[in-house]
């Protein structure tokens, strides 16, 4: 059974999944968030202008220093998804489809919640729940996909390598719904 990684004192992820995940190399560690009461109002907020998003990921994206400097990340963004988010299900569709990336695809949770798919070399699937403070770095090359849960909504700073960002390569693998088994 898989356990869902982030309740409320952290990650309490089976000893197995933790297992099969960092086995396909992919870093999942838990990353506390502590923001300022104001940061705290902002990141409440379902929606974020640009100014906003520009003000977590300076707030936050210090933080993180430690891992841009260990990989080269070269910059850094914040996606925001919710229900209003104009084209959230042809976005979703697009991430929730199995892919991979020429490059490392990095995500630090900063608030809502969602589900990532990594698939092993057997073709099995093994699911993680990310919320607050979950930091993952998907090695380039991993097959896995991603979508919200039901509260659908996520805030995530995104890093990258280079400018052109966030490229997927579709694979042909078929895939169903996605759930964390409870």
């Amino acid at each position: 059974m898989q356990e869902p990684s982030n309740i409320a004192a952290g990650l309490t992820a089976s000893a197995v999944l933790r297992s099969a995940v960092t086995d396909l190399g992919v870093d999942w560690q838990h990353r506390p968030l502590q923001p300022e009461p104001g940061l705290a109002a902002l990141l409440a907020q379902p929606a974020l202008d640009d100014g906003a998003k520009a003000t977590v990921v300076q707030a936050l994206g210090a933080g993180l220093i430690d891992v841009c400097i260990a990989h080269g990340y070269q910059s850094m963004d914040l996606v925001v998804l919710h229900p209003d988010t104009p084209g959230l299900e042809e976005t979703l569709a697009r991430f929730d489809r199995p892919h991979t990336h020429a490059d490392d695809e990095v995500r630090y949770i900063v608030d809502g919640a969602g589900l990532f798919g990594f698939f092993d070399a057997q073709g099995r699937e093994h699911t993680v729940r990310v919320g607050p403070g979950d930091y993952l770095r998907v090695p380039a090359g991993a097959e896995h996909r991603f979508t919200l849960t039901a509260e659908r909504r996520i805030k995530a700073l995104r890093l990258f390598t280079d400018s052109a960002g966030w490229v997927a390569q579709y694979t042909a693998r078929e895939a169903g719904p996605m759930a964390v088994d409870a």
